[in-house]
């Protein structure tokens, strides 16, 4: 193996592809050289004249062989590396790192990546499927989706003066979660009715969802039924997030879920925004105007 041979080797090793692609394109360079490898042995007979070829046309000719050989390895490399790239900023941009959940009679999710784009959508109840029937957020960043819920008919129908609406975030990396907890802050103190932001861990969520419920009205079902033994889950479920809060307040509970001051961080030890229990999970409330 020569030394162009094992740089063009050495350039697949941080190649990032299905060890059967990055096969098959090392066989076919391989193939490539041998062929090489054999125009550039011996001196033959030509077949048309019998006499042999010279010693200097064939020099030329195995040198122009080298660089076509030359030119198509590193080409080759170029490509699947240029391969690789492209499908790791894919699988980046793809990747969900978070999930915020808005509950207000709708309840729908957004999944983001990394870079706080909307990569998924999904309606957790059947108001919220007609809503993303109606409102397209994959593809817009964070504040873009919020933006585009604000001029929904249908989702402002549902945010008048004395609507609850609540929005919560998951996510393994702190520091989003933070950001993200901080626009959604943001985007409740642009709305006329009463909400709030938490940030949830993973099995909150998936605890919510499972029983076919967003985060923020699971959590309302829960504070409600502790309350009142005689209301049911599935009642809640029917319920909105202002008629849940009215309901906890009706049974001696808080009415707001400490909503008491805009922009109101409540601290980040135990509590977890689900029964109160766990570590971690922070609160934010805001009071409309």
């Amino acid at each position: 193996m020569n030394e162009l041979e094992q740089r063009i080797r050495e350039a697949f090793d941080d190649v990032v592809l299905p060890e059967e692609a990055k096969r098959a394109t090392l066989e076919a360079y391989d193939r490539l050289a041998c062929s090489d490898e054999v125009a550039g042995g011996p001196e033959t007979p030509d077949q048309a004249t019998g006499f042999a070829v010279s010693s200097s046309v064939a020099a030329a000719a195995r040198r122009s062989r080298a660089r076509v050989l030359r030119r198509v390895g590193f080409a080759m490399a170029a490509c699947m590396a240029l391969v690789a790239i492209g499908l790791g900023g894919f699988s980046a941009y793809a990747t969900e790192t978070a999930q915020i959940g808005i509950d207000v009679n709708p309840s729908i999710e957004i999944g983001v990546n990394r870079f706080d784009c909307v990569v998924s959508e999904r309606a957790v109840n059947e108001d919220g499927a007609e809503l993303l029937g109606q409102v397209s957020l994959v593809g817009k960043s964070y504040d873009e989706a919020m933006a585009a819920l604000s001029q929904s008919e249908l989702f402002m129908s549902y945010v008048g003066d004395d609507a609850y609406i609540e929005i919560n975030v998951t996510s393994d990396d702190a520091s989003q979660a933070e950001s993200l907890t901080q626009a959604s802050d943001a985007y409740l103190q642009t709305l006329p009715c009463r909400g709030s932001c938490h940030t949830v861990s993973v099995e909150d969520r998936e605890e919510a969802l499972a029983a076919g419920m967003g985060v923020g009205r699971y959590n309302a079902a829960l504070e409600l039924m502790e309350l009142d033994s005689s209301v049911t889950l599935e009642e809640c479920r029917s319920m909105t997030m202002r008629e849940l809060r009215d309901r906890i307040a009706a049974a001696g509970g808080d009415a707001e879920d400490a909503s008491t001051g805009m922009g109101e961080h409540h601290g980040q030890g135990s509590g977890n925004g689900m029964r109160g229990q766990g570590a971690g999970n922070g609160r934010r409330s805001h009071s409309g105007e």
